[in-house]
């Protein structure tokens, strides 16, 4: 915990630019401990307690057990067993996605005026980690009963701005690499719905790694305004490239190999939840996704799958039996609401990049969000 001797050496490491996962679970298990030991009354209270409770679901328990916290979560976990439901209530009070939205022009600004790398480091953090708390709250919410579907949309549009201006936040590398370094690795079969509000930090560390190689830096929290501006028209190229291309399962080949190359991609591939690459459909009435994963370094010979969910993240179930065409391809969705296809002969077919559902085939919508609607 805070001011332990054990954590003092990690402290310093941060400090120094060396990324450490220990510094950020000692202080959210503190924030936490705190928050359990002086009651939790507020809204504000109940909302700190919401998200901290998630990121500590998504940490790797042994980073908990060698800073003997394991108490800790599992207290929370009481607390939200008997209250869950009306702190729920109290903590959806606050999330305010507009205002985030508004504070990140703050953040393009400072890459167009002179300042400090410093000041634009923890103005990156401070976006992160606000949009991060939010997320993790309405998923906390919904563990406990209480949903917001307007909340989630309006996450929505701050997600899709991040993922837009992901080289703004490229100052918070040190931090966003420490925090990649406490997911737990097999986060996405623990919990999907959690595991998604990881998603950002992989963006931000395969833009990192991007950077690197293309502009062969040496420090990526030291980007000069300049070098950023550069670095935002070669990510928004390749971003529209990845989605508009019909060869788009090729593409993802390639990239991952580059990606391997890299000591940006090694530190990724180390830290973050897999799989790596992944894209999405919008089902014409809006109230399913389709989405499409694929894992680390794929050959050819494996099995790539196509999974069905509902506003929830859970499995559509009832579209088991249904026939799915992907990128010409054939198959059909399994009680597992997932439909899997061999991933050569995805590449092996000229057909556009179009996902087909059901007897009618039905076309889906790639990238489309709420939005858009």
């Amino acid at each position: 915990m805070n001011g332990s001797p054990y954590i003092l050496p990690h402290l310093a490491a941060t400090q120094a630019g060396i990324p450490d996962p220990l510094v950020e679970v000692d202080g959210w298990l503190s924030q936490l401990q705190d928050l359990l030991e002086a009651g939790v009354e507020t809204a504000d209270e109940a909302y700190d307690l919401l998200a901290l409770w998630a990121k500590m679901r998504r940490v790797r328990p042994e980073l908990i057990a060698q800073l003997g916290g394991a108490d800790v979560p599992t207290r929370a976990d009481a607390l939200l067993a008997d209250r869950g439901t009306q702190l729920a209530a109290q903590a959806m009070t606050i999330p305010n996605p507009q205002a985030w939205l508004e504070e990140t022009q703050a953040l393009a600004s400072a890459y167009e005026e002179p300042g400090t790398s410093e000041a634009r480091s923890e103005l990156a953090q401070c976006l992160l980690n606000d949009l991060d708390d939010a997320e993790l709250v309405l998923y906390a919410s919904r563990r406990s009963g209480v949903d917001d579907r307007g909340l989630e949309i309006d996450l929505g549009r701050c997600q899709e701005w991040l993922a837009d201006h992901v080289e703004l936040f490229l100052a918070a590398s040190v931090h966003v690499q420490a925090v990649g370094m406490t997911f737990r690795p097999d986060l996405e079969e623990f919990d999907y719905g959690l595991a998604v509000t990881a998603l950002k930090y992989k963006d931000v560390l395969q833009a990192a790694g991007t950077a690197e190689r293309e502009l062969a830096l040496a420090s990526v929290p030291q980007l000069s305004p300049v070098v950023a501006s550069r670095l935002a028209a070669k990510f928004r190229e390749q971003r529209n490239l990845l989605l508009a291309r019909a060869a788009f399962l090729s593409i993802a080949v390639q990239l991952r190999t580059r990606l391997q190359q890299s000591p940006w991609g090694r530190a990724a591939e180390a830290t973050l939840l897999e799989p790596l690459w992944w894209w999405e459909w919008r089902s014409p009435t809006n109230d399913m996704v389709a989405r499409l994963t694929i894992p680390p370094q794929p050959t050819p010979q494996q099995l790539v799958f196509v999974e069905f969910l509902r506003p929830d993240q859970q499995r559509a179930l009832d579209l088991a039996g249904q026939a799915v065409t992907l990128h010409g391809a054939e198959a059909a969705i399994d009680p597992q609401g997932k439909a899997t296809f061999p991933l050569a002969q995805l590449l092996e077919t000229d057909e556009p990049l179009v996902l087909r559902v059901g007897p009618n085939q039905v076309e889906w919508r790639l990238g489309a969000t709420d939005a858009e609607t």
